[in-house]
């Protein structure tokens, strides 16, 4: 009879157990659910994901070197130093936790008690009393297990999963937030050194200028005015390289901040291409918008967090049901001189029926309704910023284009009328405010072929951004699926 009553314990409790894993999965390791590291993204269906290895080249740990650091590199220094990413990845190890924990109630609560209990006592005859001790050791298993709960357990953990979900999609949009500020700075240091190069052209070209004036003047075929109005302009466009080195330092330091590194760190990075393509690989403004809202880490975010809320208002709802909760208590009494008595065990179920409580479960549901409200709504709010967000950057990307292949006609135009006012001034056709403003409008010329290249690449990066594509080249846009 003992080893029947074992082996029917052993298996419900097998049987409960099992119960519980194909309910909800793995409660052992819920941080399986969160990403690996930092620096990696987490996906339902592939876990996590390596940005850098697997979008973006391979990483180069920061260290000083006389090699040139490409924006892939660069980008795996920040994820790898940011405590950005640190802080939305702990809080989604904690998520997942949380979750693990909400699993519990899926599998029995098995207790193991034991009570020792020393006493003295006395026995009387009619002569004398004597005296004696008694032990006594009760060795007791607890097993309680919820049966029914009308949804109780089952919206509690998928409230907490959403939750997870929603803390793993920050991570995800952490991650390309610092992506994005890392590409902008960098075009921004490169912008700022192309303009370093533009100010260094422009004072040669004063320079020149300002020795044909000078020529002219000793050989008595030029005035004093053009050689003042020569060396003024060479004078600002001194002044102008010297603040233009200062704004290469500045935007240096800006990125190695974004980095995660001091700003005297020795490093360099890959100059920006000479000759730049700009032929449109983009879809459409409607199809781009509709990946918007697969893609945007913040969006699903959000919607996770919807679903979460609808979980909680379900689980409010099903508190006004009863609970029914079985309990199996199982011992045995040892007692000292080495008696035992028989087992001893307790079989119960036990009815819980929630009638009032000062009107708590119905405020509890009005919270829950109230907070599923404010939900939807920041799913619809984040929704109108994708359209915005794509529609501007979308629009941007084309006007970058057309701006910069105008800067490159723009540049070639005003190089050539600088040479030709500047041959017509040597050789006493032309004068030295038409050689001047030939070479105001070279310098300008090159700061807009500068800024046009900064711009169009900034402007594919704001895109990817909008649409949740950092990590992806303009082709990788097209023919994504």
């Amino acid at each position: 009879m003992k080893k029947k009553l074992f082996y029917s314990c052993s298996s419900a409790i097998l049987i409960i157990g099992l119960t519980g894993c194909s309910n909800q999965g793995s409660v052992a390791d819920p941080l399986a659910f969160a990403p690996d590291t930092p620096y990696s993204t987490w996906t339902i269906q592939n876990r996590s994901t390596l940005v850098s290895s697997k979008f973006c080249d391979t990483y180069l740990p920061p260290k000083e070197s006389s090699e040139k650091l490409t924006l892939a590199e660069l980008i795996d220094i920040a994820l790898r130093n940011s405590p950005h990413t640190k802080k939305t990845w702990a809080e989604a190890r904690s998520a997942a936790s949380f979750y693990g924990q909400s699993l519990s109630p899926y599998y029995p609560n098995l207790d193991f008690n034991v009570t020792y209990q020393r006493e003295r006592q006395v026995f009387y005859n009619t002569i004398v009393f004597v005296p004696y001790y008694l032990t006594r050791v009760n060795p007791e298993f607890n097993l309680t297990y919820t049966l029914l709960d009308f949804g109780r357990r089952k919206n509690s953990s998928e409230s907490a999963r959403q939750m997870l979900y929603y803390a793993d999609a920050m991570h995800n949009r952490e991650i390309q937030k610092i992506m994005q500020t890392v590409i902008t700075d960098y075009y921004q240091y490169l912008f700022e050194k192309q303009s370093l190069f533009s100010k260094e052209s422009d004072l040669r070209n004063a320079e020149t200028s300002l020795d044909a004036a000078n020529q002219r003047f000793k050989l008595g075929v030029g005035a004093l005015g053009d050689v003042t109005q020569a060396r003024t302009e060479y004078l600002q466009s001194k002044i102008d390289l010297i603040s233009q080195k200062q704004s290469v330092e500045t935007a240096f330091a800006n990125l190695a901040e974004d980095l995660g590194l001091p700003a005297n760190y020795a490093f360099q990075v890959e100059d920006l291409p000479e000759n730049v393509e700009t032929h449109s690989l983009l879809e459409g403004l409607d199809d781009l918008i509709a990946k918007a809202q697969e893609q945007r880490q913040d969006f699903i975010a959000a919607h996770a967090e919807m679903r979460s809320k609808l979980a909680d208002l379900k689980k409010a709802e099903a508190d006004y049901y009863p609970k029914i909760t079985g309990a199996f208590d199982f011992g045995k009494y040892f007692y000292n001189g080495g008696q035992t008595e028989d087992y001893h065990f307790v079989a119960m179920l036990r009815l819980n029926l929630p009638i009032f409580k000062g009107f708590f479960y119905k405020n509890a549901v009005k919270k829950a309704q109230a907070e599923l409200k404010s939900a939807e709504a920041t799913v619809l709010q984040k929704e109108l910023a994708i359209v915005k967000d794509v529609t501007v950057s979308h629009y941007n990307v084309k006007t970058a284009a057309e701006t910069l292949n105008a800067t490159v006609e723009y540049l070639q135009e005003a190089q050539r009328r600088y040479d030709i006012a500047f041959q017509n001034y040597k050789s006493g056709t032309g004068t030295i405010l038409d050689v001047l403003s030939a070479q105001s409008s070279l310098a300008d010329a090159r700061s807009k072929l500068a800024d046009g290249k900064r711009s169009w690449f900034s402007s594919l990066a704001d895109l990817a951004f909008a649409t949740g594509s950092i990590c992806s080249t303009p082709l990788e846009f097209k023919d994504a699926p």
